[in-house]
């Protein structure tokens, strides 16, 4: 393959040249080392071919080590495992929500994607902006209707003096469109929230209606404050926490009569007061 390794030298160029003097002697030189220049060549090309392999753009490349008949799943199963690599050196494990078992190319293409964005999104890590874009990017929100909308309370209430109204808050009011509609889905951004907000920052998560947003998202004709005034507004609909009075309480029930349904998930089985 001297087209893949162009300034390739073979190795009896590299002998004496008292070796060259008998030209029948040089030509049975040269064939016992024909098949060290061989694996030499394949050697080289293998490496010159390494940076594309440990990088984002390796599905240019047929996986090294695998023969050229191999299946199409096992060529994926090595992009696959590249791609699972490349993410460890970040220190980073793809969600089992990222496996696409009937498309083996869509979940290749998006895995890469991360890889390529990586380091990106670990630049700046750390910060609410930094935040918000990887998780849009985890949940695949492009619509505008489906993003979250990210308030940082001193924006829209710089001049308050309290501590619970300071730089270390924020709102994040998701939607519960079809992103969301899924239990499983809500319990991931939670937990993503748990994982990726910054350690520096107090963030709570608020289910919205998606018509909600409308009132969210300032206009573009809106002026610097009543763009504050509308997200001000919708904070001031949230409460920090929940009274005791309307907890849950497995325990004792506050309506021994009337089972109570609060989560809209339906009522116990039985009429004990415990039921609510």
């Amino acid at each position: 393959m001297p087209e893949r390794v162009p300034r390739y030298r073979p190795v009896a160029e590299h002998l004496p040249a008292v070796y060259q003097s008998d030209a029948d002697s040089w030509a049975q030189v040269r064939g016992y080392l024909a098949l060290v220049d061989a694996l030499n060549r394949s050697a080289l090309a293998s490496l010159e071919d390494l940076p594309l392999w440990l990088s984002p753009d390796a599905r240019a490349l047929h996986p090294p080590g695998l023969r050229e008949s191999a299946s199409a799943d096992e060529v994926y199963e090595r992009y696959l495992a590249l791609a699972d690599e490349l993410a460890d050196w970040f220190g980073f494990t793809f969600p089992e929500t990222w496996t696409v078992p009937g498309d083996r190319e869509e979940e290749l293409d998006r895995k890469l994607e991360f890889c390529r964005r990586a380091a990106r999104f670990w630049r700046r890590r750390g910060t609410p902006r930094g935040f918000y874009a990887f998780l849009c990017y985890w949940f695949e929100l492009d619509a505008k209707v489906e993003r979250p909308v990210l308030v940082e309370h001193f924006a829209v209430r710089p001049n308050a003096a309290g501590p619970e109204e300071g730089a270390r808050q924020i709102t994040l009011f998701v939607p519960r469109g079809p992103a969301f509609a899924k239990y499983e889905r809500r319990r991931e951004l939670i937990r993503f929230v748990d994982r990726y907000a910054p350690a520096h920052l107090v963030m709570r998560v608020c289910w919205i209606n998606p018509a909600q947003l409308a009132d969210v998202y300032p206009a573009p004709t809106d002026t610097v404050a009543v763009k504050r005034a509308k997200l001000r507004a919708m904070l001031d609909t949230v409460g920090d926490f929940t009274p005791e009075a309307d907890g849950i309480h497995l325990e004792l029930s506050p309506f021994p009569d009337r089972p109570l349904d609060r989560l809209g998930h339906g009522t116990l089985p039985g009429t004990s007061e415990h039921e609510s």
